[in-house]
């Protein structure tokens, strides 16, 4: 199976796309994820990126056009695979309905476009701390065992620039100019269901999965 996670920075797809790509054993491909490995290689490439992301800014089309391209190459997108915060643009949900049509069906394609409001995502963004060894925590939801420190490597935590209040708002705003006409692309071919991430993340999981199940079976 092949599912499109969309909804605005924050508002919870990343955590629901990586559960239920355990709970399928497929692989989540997220191009944020992509792009902040570049950013860590300190290439060229890499720190273009990185300024970019800093001011809320999207990367160039072709770069994640690239990087997506070689993901979905690899063995293990053979069975299907989640897209997590892809597409951004208009152009590249285009690109995507080229690429999934060559690999399966439109029936085996399913978008899940979890709805959050603006304040809610502000407050859980701006409280959103990370390390490097990839895990997440929420200063009030989430928060680590110890202050600042990651439970699982003991590495410090940090607020990525892209979570800052002034660069989110921007963020909010550049998403909500582009998500309508993206929505109304896919629709014409890919059945959308709609979630509210304001549940807990639990409950926002079970509903997931029984979407799932249905259009499994």
């Amino acid at each position: 199976m092949y599912i499109i996670f969309l909804g605005a920075p924050g508002s919870g797809k990343g955590t629901q796309a990586d559960m239920l790509g355990e709970y399928l054993n497929i692989p989540v491909i997220s191009p944020g994820e992509l792009l902040r490995h570049e950013i860590e290689t300190k290439s060229l490439l890499g720190r273009s990126i990185k300024k970019k992301l800093s001011k809320g800014q999207l990367v160039a089309n072709d770069i994640v056009e690239k990087i997506i391209d070689k993901r979905i190459s690899k063995k293990d997108t053979q069975n299907g695979f989640i897209l997590d915060g892809y597409p951004r643009r208009l152009k590249q949900a285009s690109l995507l309905k080229d690429r999934l049509k060559k690999i399966t069906s439109q029936n085996s394609v399913l978008v899940i476009d979890i709805i959050i409001r603006d304040k809610v995502i502000k407050e859980r963004v701006t409280g959103r701390r990370v390390c490097d060894c990839g895990a997440t925590y929420h200063l009030v939801n989430n928060p680590p065992k110890k202050k600042d420190v990651c439970d699982l490597c003991g590495l410090k935590l940090y607020q990525r620039d892209d979570d800052k209040h002034n660069v989110i708002a921007d963020r909010l705003k550049h998403f909500h100019a582009r998500v309508r006409k993206i929505n109304k692309y896919l629709e014409k071919y890919y059945k959308i269901v709609k979630i509210n991430g304001e549940l807990s993340i639990k409950d926002t999981k079970n509903e997931i999965i029984k979407i799932v199940k249905n259009e499994i079976e």
